[in-house]
């Protein structure tokens, strides 16, 4: 059955700058704030109008983390973002497309357009079709919402991070935190914990903890791992109460005192969740940042602890 190319055209009106709807979409550290779904970006090549980039997100349909990779031309001046992905995940062949973004009045007019090839003989195909054309409007959407609501988002959101020195091989630190379905036997309050792992180094955790309070929690995070490197990971369910969005990471530097280990994570605040505790949102972000970075670091203590008993 021969292949043709389909196009994909979704467009939405954003009461926004046009400058500012591209730098958003241009930047993609920016991803992980507008896309739910993302879980890490990363600049493999990185020029003033061309770049190549990858992108980890978990696909719900598949409970499971995907990648693509894609190089693109931007066009500040012409207000456009051209893109190819380079590995097109099956049934996919060929994936292509364009944003652009054009000033009317206080608005900007966003338009999302795709053009792909699907392997006809695959049994998925008018699904993928069908994903892609949803995925693209649901992409306009979020990215309204947040181009809309910059600065109120960024009132919302708390960064913390610490750090501790681990005296032990890379590996084994490294491998501690790797191996998530091997907590229940190293963290107590840590009940049980499974790992998918369909592709390498790309996970979807999910994990029954017991809080301080003795109840239990279930959580489900999505996970990208660089061995002896880094983890980077976005927390899908079991969000805590005062949050409606968590993501994260934690990396390795090898130093002559041993492990560098640093954990830090991104949450954005629910203004209501705060509004009940009856805390201002500056005090919501310092009791978020001193009780889960505390208990982050009581975790690399842990850490630390098991590796040393394990050594002898």
């Amino acid at each position: 059955m021969p292949t043709s190319t389909r196009d994909s055209v979704q467009a939405i009106s954003v009461n926004a700058p046009a400058a500012v709807v591209f730098d958003l979409i241009a930047d993609v550290d920016q991803l992980k704030r507008i896309f739910t779904p993302v879980i890490h970006t990363a600049y493999l090549e990185r020029g003033e109008s061309a770049d190549r980039v990858e992108r980890w997100s978990w696909e719900r349909q598949l409970d499971a983390v995907r990648s693509w990779r894609a190089r693109r031309e931007l066009d500040r001046e012409a207000g456009r973002i051209r893109f190819r992905h380079e590995n097109p995940n099956p049934p996919m062949l060929d994936v292509a497309g364009e944003w652009s973004f054009t000033p009317s009045g206080d608005t900007t007019q966003i338009e999302l357009r795709h053009e792909f090839t699907v392997d006809p003989a695959h049994p998925d195909a008018e699904q993928a079709a069908a994903m892609l054309d949803r995925g693209a409007g649901m992409q306009l959407g979020r990215l309204k919402h947040v181009a809309e609501s910059l600065s109120s988002i960024a009132g919302l959101e708390v960064s913390y991070e610490v750090q501790l020195v681990i005296d032990e091989p890379i590996e084994d630190v490294y491998n501690y935190f790797y191996e998530a379905d091997r907590w229940p036997e190293r963290i107590p309050h840590c009940l049980s914990a499974s790992r998918k792992e369909d592709v390498p180094l790309q996970q979807v955790v999910v994990m029954d903890v017991q809080v301080p309070s003795g109840a239990i929690h279930t959580t489900k995070q999505a996970r990208v791992c660089f061995p002896n490197e880094k983890i980077m990971w976005r927390q899908l369910e079991g969000l805590p109460p005062l949050d409606d969005m968590l993501y994260g990471y934690m990396t390795f530097t090898q130093t002559p005192e041993g492990v560098l280990v640093r954990t830090g994570q991104t949450e954005l605040l629910k203004p209501t969740g705060v509004a009940k505790r009856g805390w201002t949102m500056d005090e919501a972000k310092g009791h978020v940042a001193e009780v889960r970075g505390g208990r982050n670091l009581d975790a690399l203590k842990s850490a630390a602890d098991f590796l040393r008993r394990r050594r002898g």
